[in-house]
């Protein structure tokens, strides 16, 4: 709107100044920790899932098109590199590192619009620091990737020249964001914000957005139709699932958030102290900045990764606050607040738990030296294949129930499948009579309990075991290959196999007898001997 102040994008003149170089040199510490941090922590679930993906697509397997995955096409080639599955997550954690650097120049830019640059370096410095943006920044995700080019189309809208070039870069940027996480829709706010900022500029060229819209739709519809059923089908499915949850869905990640957040949270209610203090033209559009704080309200997926995605904007609000208590306390006391704050949360994070992530994939590879197709949680093992490529939890648990569709009974019986990893409650239960907690149906259960035995840990192979002395029974074998004897020497069939010996056996049913007095077992032949191990599947995440 006319008559709105704005500051230019204007360094301080001559040699920046000391208090400029501190807050710079802190966001490169802050940034070099939460480097530090990614290389360390765990792997999230997510992120398992998300490279399981990359290796999918460079198996050339389907991953469900486009959207949400940007990872997909731009770290393909991760999977060819020597190294483990966890150095591959960290090495494209680390690769995530230059969109994170884009997104905090691009906070930096949109608040030089409303402040002074020290001020705005202040901004990128609180958002850097703030609780679940800095733990989650680097994670192997599409939120920051997302971010960085939504937060790119609003810095450019706020300093370029408005014209149809320009307005075309801005809807190429978002439109790759968009694709890149279909939450950017969540950024509207944002974009009222420059348009109530810049429509002096803009109102000779909105007639652009029909046409521009008519002309992307019109191109997708005769060369990509596919985008746009896809982009129909995600958008009618997701809304319920954004908004369905009632008020503070996820109450609990929002409290750690505002804690581990604790300088950032006392600067967005001083935020909202301001808003009722004094006039200020840029009040509208800073309040239009702020409102995505107030996502986590409804939003039933602000789980600890979506307060990196949705931040940015909020911390370019809290540019006139962040002056203020730089006016009051010292920039420079500011800068140390907002550092500690993010070394505190280096420091606070666990970093056992990779340890033990480390050692299931040790498991899993000298079980099975090649890889094989198996079943788990979330894609753990990412050069394995899965039979199964969804959660055994949360949204796809319960639409799977809801079908009542025995995917996993389906994907044993249609091809080998010699090993389970039970990384998930739902999993364990299928192993145990726990009275607790979601299952999977019963005809799944059966058949998982009936052909996988325990191998190493959580860790589960294609086996039997049979009891001492235990009367002849017809069992069927769902999984096809080879099985080593051992503990007791077995009839199967009514022909005697010896202890060590090694039998071929089709998916067919087979009468098995142990006249021995030891347990006799099945075990699948190529995973070699058992091993111990402590680790169950609450030791392998913490948190997120």
């Amino acid at each position: 709107m006319s008559g709105i102040a704005l500051n230019n994008w204007s360094r301080p003149k001559g040699q920046a100044d000391t208090t400029t170089r501190a807050i710079i040199i802190a966001l490169v510490v802050v940034l070099c920790l939460q480097l530090a941090l990614a290389l360390t922590k765990s792997v999230n679930w997510d992120e398992f899932f998300h490279f399981s993906q990359i290796h999918a697509a460079w198996r050339g397997e389907p991953v469900g098109g486009i959207l949400q995955r940007p990872f997909v096409p731009l770290y393909a080639w991760v999977p060819s590199l020597d190294g483990t599955n966890i150095e591959h997550i960290q090495l494209i954690r680390s690769l995530i590192m230059p969109f994170e650097l884009l997104l905090i120049v691009a906070i930096v830019a949109v608040a030089s619009k409303f402040a002074d640059f020290r001020t705005a370096l202040l901004c990128g410095l609180a958002y850097a620091t703030a609780g679940y943006a800095f733990t989650q920044g680097l994670a192997l995700r599409a939120d920051v990737i997302a971010a960085s080019l939504v937060m790119s189309a609003l810095a450019i809208g706020f300093h370029w020249r408005l014209g149809p070039i320009t307005l075309g870069v801005i809807a190429a940027l978002t439109g790759l964001a968009f694709i890149a996480n279909i939450k950017v829709v969540l950024y509207l706010p944002a974009f009222i914000a420059l348009a109530f900022v810049r429509w002096d500029d803009l109102k000779r060229w909105i007639w652009l957005a029909p046409v521009g819209a008519a002309i992307g739709l019109g191109a997708l519809a005769i060369f990509a139709p596919e985008i746009i059923a896809m982009l129909s089908k995600k958008l009618t499915g997701s809304f319920d699932r954004m908004f369905g949850g009632g008020l503070f869905p996820q109450t609990m990640h929002w409290v750690r958030q505002s804690a581990m957040a604790s300088v950032f949270t006392v600067q967005l209610v001083g935020f909202v102290v301001w808003m009722f203090k004094g006039r200020s033209n840029q009040k509208p559009a800073l309040a239009l900045l702020a409102l995505p704080a107030l996502w986590p309200v409804i939003y039933f997926n602000a789980y600890p990764y979506f307060f990196a995605f949705i931040l940015p904007p909020v911390a370019v609000a809290l540019a006139p606050v962040i002056k203020i208590a730089a006016q009051r306390y010292g920039a420079l006391a500011l800068t140390a607040v907002f550092t500690l704050n993010g070394a505190a949360l280096y420091l606070m994070e666990p970093r056992s738990v990779q340890a033990n992530q480390a050692e299931v994939q040790d498991m899993v590879s000298t079980a099975f030296p090649t890889p094989v197709t198996y079943i788990d949680e979330s894609g753990m093992v990412g050069d394995f294949p899965r039979a199964v490529p969804q959660f055994a939890s949360g949204w796809a648990l319960s639409n799977y129930l809801k079908d009542g569709e025995p995917l996993y009974s389906q994907a044993i019986m249609s091809q080998p499948v010699p090993m389970v990893l039970v990384n998930s409650l739902t999993l364990r239960n299928a192993f145990s009579d726990a009275p607790f907690g979601e299952r999977l149906l019963p005809q799944d259960e059966t058949l998982l309990r009936d052909n996988y035995i325990q191998h190493a840990g959580i860790v589960m192979v294609a086996g039997k075991h049979f009891g001492a002395g235990e009367e002849a029974r017809t069992q069927l074998i769902a999984v096809p290959g080879e099985y080593r004897i051992e503990g007791a020497a077995l009839f199967v069939d009514g022909e005697i196999h010896e202890v060590g010996s090694v039998i071929q056996l089709d998916r067919a049913r087979y009468n098995f007898v142990n006249l021995g007095q030891n347990r006799a077992s099945l075990r699948w032949a190529q995973a070699g001997d058992p091993r111990s191990s402590d680790i169950t599947f609450l030791d392998l995440y913490s948190g997120y």
